[in-house]
């Protein structure tokens, strides 16, 4: 197997998305409407803030490591010995997330389409799906992805309009009026399943600059919380904030509502046939990552010799591991995020901080250097004319309107939660504006990995 193995920003962008937004279509879902009911939609403010702030971490480090993946930079920046029990702890929470997400996968399966079959039947297909996958590279997995992925997009777009007829906007008022805690408690819900973030970090090496990787990173995220955001106010505008909260799979209830003619009543196996492929490139993007970790425990990159092991031993753990849906559910829906933030902030932080004893490396210092020039920041010979940031950097501009819109959003959910209860029309305004910035962060976003393919 080759150790280089060389993606763009856009592959590399659309896998952050098909990673953080698979998972959460078929989870998760019922128990933010519990506690968010009809605000259930601003789940996703505080996870894409803590998303983005391990983008910057991860441009950081590849500034300081380049072809470097997050398993090797433990082991310089910690040591070979603290390095190594960091890794091991990545490697155990990828194994919950293999095993949280097969089983996840697995159920939603067996009850939906193949309520006959036995679950482990449904899971040894997947893993040997797994199997036939270990053997490639990210590369292939990103090509598969980029075949699927806009479809995947295509049927988010579209659900609105097929669903146009069975809306109403009651159902949505009022808005921003539950509790503060109960706003944050969703969020925090959210944030384990955005938590699985540090999965990219496996393939930091991937990528030729650190502009790239936190770009791309920023655009996916921002893709996959538009998407679910979207998902969320279409079962509150179909369904009602209730029956939401009492339904397994709220997200499948949703597409069943689809009723375009007599003909086309069973549109929901088009679009599984569709979102399936894409939760399964989630699915086999943390494999090997969990793969290429095992491989950095012998300071190898070569994981092709582990995959048949590996894959059947996830395979007997994954049906060991609960005895009932129930069990399944409450895993998913409230240890991820416990598990997240027990580890993943403090770990961050040591490693931000002991990563600034290394110096930029040289390539990337001729990088920036190059990029200065190009954007006009070197001294002139001559006062220039008055220029916009945009004109003399647009990545850098494109990123500043990032940032500005997270700002307003976060800024029009705080305004609305205060003001709502007393004042109907301002949750409204709030969150109708909260909705638009994030389609804006969308553009701008692409925007910006867009200005660096242009250099």
């Amino acid at each position: 197997m080759d150790s280089k193995q060389i993606i763009n920003y856009r592959q590399f962008a659309w896998l952050t998305a098909a990673l953080l937004s698979g998972g959460g279509l078929i989870s998760t879902q019922q128990v933010l409407f519990r506690i968010g009911y009809s605000d259930a939609w601003s789940a996703y403010m505080l996870p894409v803030l803590y998303v983005i702030g391990v983008a910057a971490l991860f441009t950081m480090l590849v500034k300081r490591f380049p072809n470097k993946h997050l398993f090797e930079i433990n082991k310089i920046v910690f040591g070979s010995v603290i390095g190594t029990i960091v890794n091991l702890i990545l490697l155990f929470h990828l194994w919950l997330i293999l095993t949280r997400d097969l089983s996840t996968f697995g159920k939603f399966i067996g009850i939906t389409l193949l309520p006959n079959t036995p679950g482990e039947m449904i899971l040894l297909v997947l893993v040997v799906l797994f199997i036939v996958y270990g053997k490639t590279s990210v590369e292939v997995l990103a090509r598969v992805n980029d075949l699927l992925f806009p479809a995947f997009v295509l049927i988010i777009l579209l659900t609105p309009l097929a669903l146009a007829n069975e809306m109403d906007i009651r159902l949505m008022q009022p808005v921003l009026t539950r509790p503060w805690s109960s706003i944050f408690s969703i969020n925090v819900l959210s944030l384990g399943w955005f938590g699985d973030i540090f999965v990219m970090g496996a393939f930091l090496h991937t990528l030729w600059g650190p502009r790239q990787v936190g770009s791309a990173i920023r655009h996916g995220v921002l893709m996959a919380a538009c998407m679910l955001f979207d998902f969320i106010v279409l079962e509150v505008l179909v369904l009602g904030p209730t029956i939401p909260a009492n339904m397994v799979y709220p997200n499948y209830s949703l597409i069943q509502q689809i009723h375009i003619t007599d003909f086309l009543d069973r549109l929901d196996l088009l679009v599984l046939v569709i979102c399936f492929p894409v939760t399964a490139c989630g699915l086999l993007l943390v494999y090997l990552a969990f793969q290429l970790g095992m491989a950095s425990l012998v300071n190898q990159r070569d994981y092709s010799k582990l995959n048949t092991p590996v894959a059947l031993l996830l395979l007997l753990t994954t049906v060991l591991a609960f005895k009932g849906t129930s069990e399944v559910f409450s895993f998913v829906n409230y240890s991820s995020s416990v598990i997240t933030l027990s580890y993943q902030p403090l770990l961050f932080i040591l490693l931000g901080l002991l990563s600034l004893r290394h110096p930029i490396h040289q390539d990337q210092k001729n990088d920036q250097n190059d990029t200065s020039k190009e954007n006009g920041t070197t001294k002139p010979a001559a006062p220039p004319k008055p220029a916009s940031p945009l004109q003399r950097s647009p990545q850098q501009g494109w990123e500043r309107w990032t940032y500005i819109l997270l700002a307003i959003s976060l800024a029009a959910l705080i305004i609305g939660l205060w003001k709502a209860n007393s004042w109907a029309s301002a949750g409204f305004i709030c969150g109708s504006m909260y909705g638009l910035c994030s389609i804006l962060l969308i553009y701008t976003s692409y925007m910006e990995i867009h200005s660096l393919s242009k250099r």
